[in-house]
């Protein structure tokens, strides 16, 4: 589908391309982060704090599409912050402005629920591994889909997103 002119200006003059250094935060919790965000390069993480410890929700590599959700739909402080993990390059829009664009745009609103679908479909696939899966099985499934992930992430942040301890994950990994 080849873009119209209102997506290309869109494009043009509302996303900003930013770097992100390794550890710095795209977004942080308790605040009202309505942006979307396309990583270009590198990685970053979402995580919440919890009884002293943060636990990893998600990890955005290469191609992902990313946002605080609960910001955007609901209009309440994101409970999360996304970190980036490595040094990355990181395309990103206020979705307000996409929803004004899509208005106009059927290319964009096109577009707009491809980016949104891509989003339910990574946070589905969460919900229903946490729900069903053993640890062994989690990992199994994030070496398969994200192989990346584990030579890129720390182990504890990988552990913390299987909902596993550290300990744990190290069984699992001399066991395959």
């Amino acid at each position: 589908m080849k873009p119209d002119a209102l997506t290309e200006d869109f494009f043009r003059y509302q996303t900003q391309t930013q770097t992100f250094a390794k550890g710095e935060l795209l977004s942080q919790q308790n605040t009202y982060n309505r942006n979307v965000y396309y990583m270009e390069n590198g990685l970053a993480r979402t995580f919440y704090f919890e009884k002293g410890k943060d636990i990893t929700t998600n990890f955005y590599s290469e191609g992902n599409s990313f946002g605080s959700i609960d910001t955007i739909f609901n209009n309440v402080p994101s409970i999360y912050n996304i970190e980036a993990l490595e040094e990355s390059t990181v395309t990103f829009c206020d979705y307000k402005k996409l929803e004004e664009l899509c208005s106009v745009s059927l290319t964009s609103a096109n577009f707009s629920r491809f980016l949104l679908g891509n989003i339910m479909t990574q946070m589905s696939k969460r919900i229903s591994s946490l729900q069903h899966m053993t640890a062994k099985e989690k990992y199994a499934q994030l070496l398969e889909e994200n192989p990346n992930i584990i030579l890129r992430a720390p182990l504890g942040m990988i552990a913390s997103y299987l909902g596993i301890s550290q300990e744990t994950l190290s069984r699992i990994r001399s066991e395959i």
